[in-house]
């Protein structure tokens, strides 16, 4: 079922269009700017775009940890408006020196994904890299998909990292738990 769904969405491209009005969905949420320890992935042509989030937080202030690939897995790193960026694993954007950030200390986690479903469920790539970035971590799990990737089920392991709360382009939606998270980010 996972490489059935992973086949219908992987190669498909996320409209720019859609990318920018995940993002503004996201930025228009009123708890947003509580966020200062931030974790962002950042985007291939497949996923949500990222950059008005980064933007953002980097204008505000705000501590911004990416992805960045060390040897086989993916660590985070600190970024800052001086990051010089370099194109790492599968195009990906990401810092080309590590300056060490912790899973614990991100508030909010913001989350790809192949596809999510409306209980918090998410299909990653396969490889288990941003289930393993997320564990150690209480942070509220953000996960970014345009309408088209929002399914009914995605089928889910003991290991799965599930959202606390999904952005499309049309909507927010929280889920059971989220409410914890977000009045502990904003107290």
């Amino acid at each position: 079922m996972k490489t059935k769904l992973r086949a219908q969405f992987k190669n498909r491209r996320v409209a720019p269009a859609a990318s920018a009005a995940i993002q503004k969905m996201l930025l228009a949420q009123d708890w947003w700017v509580a966020g200062f320890q931030v974790g962002l992935y950042r985007a291939v042509a497949t996923e949500p775009a990222t950059d008005l989030l980064l933007a953002d937080l980097l204008a505000r202030g705000a501590q911004v940890a990416v992805p960045r690939r060390e040897k086989n897995g993916y660590v985070w790193s600190w970024v800052d408006a001086t990051t010089r960026w370099v194109a790492g694993a599968h195009g990906i954007m990401e810092p080309a020196l590590r300056v060490p950030a912790a899973a614990a200390e991100l508030r909010i986690i913001v989350v790809p994904g192949v596809a999510f479903d409306r209980a918090g469920g998410r299909l990653g790539h396969g490889t288990g890299h941003y289930d393993r970035l997320l564990a150690g971590s209480d942070a509220l799990r953000v996960g970014l998909c345009d309408e088209a990737r929002l399914v009914t089920q995605v089928p889910m392991d003991a290991h799965d990292a599930r959202m606390d709360l999904i952005v499309t382009e049309k909507q927010v939606r929280f889920m059971a738990g989220a409410e914890e998270k977000l009045a502990r980010l904003t107290g």
